[in-house]
């Protein structure tokens, strides 16, 4: 089959990341797969370039109400089967496309947890897609709850998945160095609660006399580096914060830490760097408040704590570094839940079913 991803985001995250993983993956199945990118991101386009065949298309900015007909030739030259939107902004485009093109099938992908609106744009929206793919039980619940009840049945719960080829699990006998570091990736952002990790770190130093520190994956966010550096400042924890920093390589991150945190303050939608430090042997801590609570099974495959609670997180962590056979415990199981329910190649025999299924229809 083959298969238009419409890729609109301005820099790498979460619903960049999934194309990427959904393409490499579906090459098991021989997917043609096709991605249509503003041709400003030359980084994306060359790092998508090695998975699927690139589309430069003026998406961004006023152009984007005029590639109507680009997208039309693109679709009819490569003999489109399936279009996928992974954005909201993308999703009124891509209805007007299947419009003009009703043989190919619309495929909307929810990675977000709002409910659907109501209003005529977002009904015919819901008409015109064939399907919606959800990557949690928490979008899910949520988008069938607020559905139209004639459009329910095109919503399926798929879990994203992360490529395990490019992570290498730790022999599960590790033990933590004797400087404890405690890891987190993603973006750097208030409301993934980055202020509350710092303040964790600040108890495990002070209260628990504990010799740790913390590394930090990923880019801060302009909005928001002078309140992070005013943060760290009057902490007083600036000399044990590593980074913030990019990797590459990211297995080489997980393997440089002992404990993995998403201490995010809003619902995540999934939680796919929480499933990579999992699989990579790192016992992982998450607040209990979104999708994380269906990929960690408390005090089993990892630790729950309250959002936006640094005493209750830095408990959570002085608990792991001081009882080995829990830590080991935690570490184990979470691999193996990671490698049972949440990998790309679990995702992509689902998504391949339902993509079948809707040609086939």
């Amino acid at each position: 089959m083959n298969i238009l991803h419409i890729v609109y985001a301005k820099m790498w995250g979460g619903g960049e990341q999934y194309v990427y993983d959904f393409c490499k993956a579906g090459q098991v199945y021989a997917h043609q797969n096709h991605i249509a990118l503003d041709p400003h991101q030359t980084d994306m386009i060359a790092k998508f370039s090695t998975v699927a065949k690139t589309h430069p298309v003026a998406l961004q900015g006023i152009s984007k109400y005029f590639v109507c007909k680009k997208l039309l030739r693109l679709i009819d030259s490569e003999k489109i089967d399936i279009l996928v939107c992974h954005s909201g902004t993308m999703a009124a485009l891509c209805g007007v496309v299947k419009n003009l093109r009703p043989q190919i099938k619309l495929v909307v992908y929810r990675h977000n947890v709002t409910p659907n609106k109501k209003d005529l744009y977002h009904t015919w929206l819901q008409r015109k897609a064939d399907l919606f793919i959800c990557v949690s039980k928490l979008v899910y619940d949520l988008q069938i709850k607020t559905a139209h009840k004639e459009y329910v049945s095109k919503f399926q719960l798929v879990y994203n998945g992360i490529d395990t080829s490019v992570l290498t699990p730790r022999d599960f006998n590790y033990t933590p160095k004797p400087t404890f570091k405690i890891g987190y990736a993603g973006r750097i952002v208030e409301n993934k609660g980055i202020l509350v990790l710092i303040d964790a770190l600040k108890r495990l130093r002070g209260q628990y006399d504990l010799d740790c520190e913390l590394s930090l994956a990923g880019k801060i966010d302009k909005s928001f580096a002078e309140k992070y550096e005013t943060h760290v400042k009057n902490s007083g924890m600036a000399s044990f914060i590593r980074g913030p920093q990019f990797y590459t390589d990211m297995s080489s991150f997980y393997k440089d830490i002992d404990v993995f945190v998403l201490p995010t303050l809003a619902q995540e939608s999934f939680g796919l760097v929480l499933c990579e430090a999992m699989y990579s042997g790192v016992p992982s801590i998450a607040t209990s408040h979104g999708a994380p609570t269906e990929i960690i099974q408390d005090k089993v495959s990892g630790l729950l704590v309250p959002a936006n609670h640094a005493r209750s997180l830095a408990e959570q962590i002085s608990f792991l570094l001081t009882h080995p056979e829990q830590y080991r415990a935690i570490a184990q199981a979470g691999h193996q839940t990671v490698q049972t329910r949440f990998t790309t190649q679990i995702m992509m025999d689902k998504i391949h079913q339902l993509f079948t299924n809707l040609l086939n229809y």
